[in-house]
């Protein structure tokens, strides 16, 4: 056998062309271009849209078969690929991607389950209704629109009103808008449908507004409201709503929400409120059967009512014949220092006997204080240390008298405890400081013979919410 065709691995005599004539860019057929369109599409719906369109210049086959490919469109990948000149400004790149944006909807024919469009759209309203429009007919399933907006001091809020004809889409299941205003809903058509996941920042839109999107949408399951303008007060009643996070501005704004009422939601699992809300804020849970996460909740409550229990202005009116059983989760916001606060904390616990989890945010006065430092020695047991308590997480730990009175408090009465994390101020993160907390915290009296303390060095802010996962689309 010739050498030459032992190299190349085939007999000798044997074809090498491929298949209809077709070749690659090496020495073996180009198996690709064999697949049929419906697979190549399922490909190309898996590449950035950019490396998508740029296939249409491999041959004639392969010059349309991306506009038909399910597309996952994203404004924020759109990049001039030319090196701009001198004068070339972060304006220019806007009104490049608007004309990117309209020639991809205008040529593609294919399936747009995502889509995520970012930028100065006030500039340029008509343009971007056109889309959105688009996007209804073409079946989107996942929509991120984020309008930016460069507000000069002393200049109002401004906010792109959405069009109509988004309501009515009924494809549509996430939903995430920035500096938006929602448009009344129509009293004869049915609205989102299929919407579960709403997440609204720096959005406009009334109490009535809201109303009327928990009634409109039966498939609403989580929502975000973060710093949206125009709501007073907040009514929930909602069968298929599963979580609500809600961060309000302080009064001081001119633009705060006043209550929210948890009127009537079977399904309801997690409210998740800003770090101190609750200082201006009043919260009802009157009919939450499933609610179980809860937080954060201050200790200076300005009013929190769950079924007959009450807490006022420090004030506590309780029934503990009304105790929520069903709650698992909660976070606390609390000044130690304060006899008051810790008064709060040990009424609330009373509150939720099936507790499981504890995240506590300790707070610091500016002009400290000692507190009572034998106020947690002589409280007793509490009904989910008996058999529910697991997991404590205390951030901001500095081994005070006050703080290290309470996670003594927990570790001496929690019988199933398994896992106490101090996340500690790094100024005191010395190795005699360590040994000294360890030792304190007499480990060896703990109520559960399966607790591990864990000390870490508390470097980064840790978001409010980073416990609990704010991912609001299951």
């Amino acid at each position: 056998m010739p050498a030459s065709a032992k190299r190349k691995g085939r007999a000798p005599g044997s074809k090498s062309e491929a298949p209809s004539g077709r070749r690659g860019g090496g020495d073996g057929p180009d198996l690709i271009s064999l697949l049929p369109d419906d697979l190549l599409s399922s490909v190309l719906s898996l590449l950035p849209i950019k490396d998508s369109a740029r296939t249409s210049v491999l041959s004639t086959r392969w010059r349309h078969l991306w506009t038909t490919a399910s597309l996952h469109l994203d404004s924020d990948c759109l990049h001039r690929n030319k090196r701009p000149s001198a004068s070339w400004t972060p304006r220019h790149q806007e009104a490049w991607r608007a004309r990117a944006v309209d020639q991809i909807l205008s040529v593609h024919r294919g399936p747009l389950p995502t889509c995520h469009l970012a930028g100065y759209f006030l500039d340029n309203p008509t343009n971007v209704d056109t889309w959105l429009e688009t996007l209804t007919r073409r079946g989107i399933q996942d929509l991120s629109f984020f309008c930016h907006h460069e507000r000069r001091f002393g200049e109002e809020q401004c906010f792109y009103r959405l069009p109509s004809s988004l309501l009515t889409c009924s494809s549509l299941i996430t939903l995430k808008l920035t500096n938006c205003r929602l448009p009344e809903f129509p009293r004869s058509l049915p609205a989102f449908v299929n919407l579960r996941n709403l997440f609204m920042q720096f959005t406009a839109l009334s109490d009535d507004t809201f109303r009327d999107l928990l009634s409109n949408c039966g498939s609403l399951q989580h929502v975000a409201l973060i710093h949206c303008a125009g709501l007073r007060s907040l009514r929930v009643r909602s069968p298929s709503l599963d979580s609500l996070v809600l961060k309000c501005s302080s009064p001081d704004s001119g633009d705060s929400i006043e209550e929210l009422i948890i009127e009537d939601a079977p399904n309801f699992r997690r409210l998740m409120l800003r770090e101190n809300a609750l200082e201006y804020l009043q919260v009802e849970i009157l009919d939450a059967p499933k609610l179980e996460l809860l937080g954060f909740v201050c200790m200076d409550i300005k009013r929190l009512k769950m079924g007959g229990t009450c807490f006022e202005m420090n004030r506590t009116v309780s029934s503990l014949s009304s105790r929520v059983r069903s709650l698992k989760t909660l976070a606390i916001s609390v000044i130690f220092d304060d006899d008051s606060e810790a008064e709060v904390v040990h009424d609330l616990l009373k509150c939720f006997p099936c507790l499981e989890t504890l995240d506590v945010r300790i707070v610091f006065l500016d002009d400290p204080h000692d507190g009572d430092s034998g106020y947690w020695e002589q409280q007793g047991s509490l009904d989910c240390f008996d058999c529910h308590l697991e997991n404590v997480t205390m951030k901001g730990f500095e081994g005070q008298s006050t703080d290290l009175g309470f996670a003594k408090f927990i570790i001496a009465k929690a019988r199933v405890l398994k896992e106490m994390t101090l996340l500690c101020a790094s100024d005191n993160w010395r190795r005699e400081w360590i040994e000294n907390i360890q030792q304190q915290l007499c480990l060896e009296k703990s109520a559960s013979p399966d607790v591990e303390v864990v000390l870490m060095k508390d470097r980064y802010r840790i978001d409010e919410f980073s416990t609990w996962n704010l991912v609001i689309n299951d």
